[in-house]
């Protein structure tokens, strides 16, 4: 283990909330990781998922797929973060995309389970090899061996890193400290969202939402800021629009938890 990138991404984590932008923290954050866990190409990237289905999840390893198994309804970003940059061309992202629901971590993460995992783990790789996922993405890539974590789990969503590397697969002791670090990232992700949500606000609107989230009335918020409700309403308004919502509560959920938007 490389005690010195270890203590480089504790510091990085520590620092979140500070950092310029939410952008800048994941590309800080790659950056970080691939000296921890040296690999080939890290990705961050935000998957939304339907509702998880039935039995999803349930064996274990994941070496029961089959062609008609098409998996769960899911889709992420069409040009991810990635560390190095330009590592995988658009191209080679959209035919990920097109083939995710094949993905055995994809369909782990679909059923509710964030764990840092390697592919290994998750299927047999000689019946994988035979998934488009693997001849139209992986293989192109040179991609064999992969780890992934998730940082943070809003309804219907995971925001996660993939780490992923052409020969040496990831050390149980690799999967061990993903894993032992996985909730001060989680932390740290709530952190930055958090702080970027609430920089966009101005102190006026910090103190409605903040009252709005300790469970406070648009009467009773208007009450203690000595002004009218029909201002509490118009801050609110403007709240909404900057945190991309539609309703009290979750305006307030996006600054209290830091959960990420579209």
């Amino acid at each position: 283990m490389n005690t010195r990138a270890v203590k480089a991404i504790l510091g990085l984590i520590a620092d979140a909330e500070s950092a310029a932008s939410v952008e800048a923290y994941h590309v800080d954050l790659l950056a970080a990781l691939v000296v921890v866990f040296p690999c080939d190409v890290a990705v961050f990237n935000q998957f939304q998922f339907a509702a998880p289905e039935v039995g999803l999840g349930a064996h274990s390893p994941m070496s029961d797929f089959n062609a008609t198994a098409a998996g769960p309804s899911a889709s992420c970003a069409l040009s991810p973060l990635l560390e190095p940059a330009g590592a995988v061309s658009p191209g080679e992202c959209a035919a990920f995309v097109r083939h995710m629901r094949e993905h055995p971590l994809i369909r782990r993460h679909a059923a509710g389970d964030s764990g840092a995992h390697r592919l290994s783990d998750t299927t047999s790789m000689r019946s994988f090899r035979r998934f488009s996922v693997y001849g139209e993405f992986l293989r192109p890539v040179s991609i064999e061996h992969q780890l992934t974590l998730g940082l943070a789990e809003p309804p219907g969503r995971l925001v996660g890193v993939w780490m992923n590397r052409a020969r040496r697969d990831f050390s149980e002791d690799e999967l061990l400290l993903a894993e032992l670090l996985r909730p001060r990232l989680r932390a740290a992700e709530v952190a930055v969202t958090r702080a970027a949500a609430r920089a966009t606000l101005t102190p006026r609107e910090r103190e409605v939402i903040d009252l709005v989230a300790a469970g406070a009335t648009n009467g009773a918020v208007a009450e203690a800021l000595v002004v009218s409700p029909t201002t509490v309403k118009k801050h609110l308004d403007n709240i909404y629009a900057k945190l991309g919502v539609s309703s009290r509560t979750a305006a307030a959920n996006r600054v209290r938890a830091g959960a990420p938007w579209v």
